[in-house]
């Protein structure tokens, strides 16, 4: 009984944890002025914006230019990354290479863009429900969990 109980609150520890990193829909009237602020005067254009907050970051998801993006901030209106979704022919081979390869199965497949503050550019791909990361030149870096 009591190895059940260590599992059973040990179970729920883990469920709130994960729940905490998952991105939380934020209404337009909740995400501080400075974070809107700097948000448009950035991407004045930027049309269908709506908010999520993860990990104490706001994220602008908006369509600019025909193109999906992601504006990243944090609660002082600093911006902290951005994300592209990029075409087929903006994939950078070698990446484009790696997922054909290695998800051969994969159906929908989405690639990314993403810079954070000091510039520093990765790629993603979505494959199922995981994220693969490249460096700036296309290197496979890593495989994550997709949070959304």
């Amino acid at each position: 009984m009591k190895k059940i109980i260590v599992f059973l609150a040990a179970a729920a520890f883990a469920l709130q944890v994960n729940a905490q990193t998952q991105p939380e829909k934020v209404a337009d009237k909740d995400v501080p002025a400075t974070v809107v602020g700097t948000f448009e005067s950035n991407h004045p254009n930027a049309k269908m914006v709506s908010w999520k907050k993860m990990d104490g970051n706001y994220a602008a998801e908006y369509d600019e230019s025909s193109t999906k993006n992601w504006a990243i901030y944090n609660a002082s209106g600093t911006l902290v990354g951005t994300k592209v979704k990029l075409k087929d022919e903006e994939v950078p081979k070698t990446v484009s290479d790696y997922v054909n390869k290695n998800h051969k199965d994969a159906v929908n497949k989405e690639y990314f863009k993403m810079k954070d503050a000091k510039g520093t550019v990765t790629y993603g791909a979505k494959v199922k429900d995981k994220k693969l990361i490249f460096d700036s030149k296309g290197t496979y870096i890593k495989t994550e969990d997709c949070k959304e």
